[in-house]
């Protein structure tokens, strides 16, 4: 499954050495959809500066590179990719999707089919497929979680059954550090409340990224965000995983953050409890 025409949506607050987060990520966006324009935020002016932003980039992209003209505080400079996405649906019908990605959360092809996939069986619940990052430990292939700390009771999150074994789970701590729209999610975000920096509950450059994740959420839900889960695998399933690309909190002993094996974030001794709290509407096959 593919999306026709994507508009990529990048925050780049300019320091060199970040350069290479942007390269990789950028390799792989154009496998995302038929179709792809990639717009880069930053806050330099500086020729050089864009100079070096563009040759970081998959030179076959079609890109472009916005510096507002009135920030403000510079933590603003995440939510002016609105104004972008705001003009490009106004104004350009075709494009289908919109995605806005923090400088190093690499989205990979698997992971659109299955938020394609997953945004069909969830529309009839107002809920939205999302994402888990995760990150590496320097020598190691185990994902870790980067956000969730505590492996959680499979019977205490609620839940959305499409199939014997699969499961869309809504996780106490949502953050992706990016967002996937369609026209109709856009239209919602850009006519509600979820576009001002004001709402919601993140501080506010992580609240950029929240998107529709606190927007109308359903009763008994802690967001609209769920994650794809295979009982049979016991498993988050492996498209519904983002990288977080610096690794910075599975390898700084420090941090509680990057700890916990993503193999290990859903206690798998409570999988017969289930419990739905949406009655779905229609039967899937995953």
């Amino acid at each position: 499954m593919k999306i026709e025409k994507l508009v990529i949506a990048v925050t780049f607050y300019y320091v060199e050495a970040r350069l290479k987060y942007l390269s990789e990520i950028s390799r792989h966006f154009s496998s995302l959809a038929k179709q792809v324009q990639v717009c880069i935020t930053t806050n330099t002016k500086d020729k050089a500066h864009h100079q070096n932003i563009m040759a970081s980039l998959d030179q076959q992209l079609q890109a472009e590179i916005f510096v507002p003209e009135l920030l403000g505080h510079p933590y603003l400079l995440t939510w002016c990719h609105l104004d972008i996405f705001r003009e490009k649906f106004n104004q350009h019908q075709g494009i289908t999707h919109f995605m806005y990605l923090e400088d190093d959360i690499r989205i990979h092809s698997g992971n659109i089919a299955y938020w394609l996939k997953a945004r069909e069986m969830l529309r009839l619940y107002g809920l939205i497929p999302s994402f888990l990052r995760f990150e590496l430990k320097s020598g190691e292939t185990t994902p870790y979680s980067s956000d969730v700390t505590k492996t959680i009771p499979f019977r205490q999150l609620p839940k959305i059954r499409v199939s014997d074994h699969y499961y869309f789970v809504n996780l106490r701590k949502p953050y992706q550090g990016m967002y996937l729209m369609d026209r109709e999610l856009m239209h919602e975000h850009l006519s509600g409340p979820s576009c001002s920096p004001d709402f919601g509950i993140w501080n506010i450059r992580e609240k950029a990224a929240q998107g529709l994740t606190f927007a109308n959420i359903p009763a008994g839900y802690f967001s609209r965000n769920l994650v794809g889960y295979d009982s049979s695998t016991r498993q988050i399933d492996p498209d519904a995983l983002i990288h977080h690309t610096p690794n910075n909190y599975a390898n700084n002993p420090d941090s509680g953050f990057g700890k916990l094996p993503v193999s290990e974030l859903i206690d798998r001794s409570f999988t017969g409890c289930i419990r739905s709290l949406l009655k779905p509407k229609n039967s899937f096959s995953f």
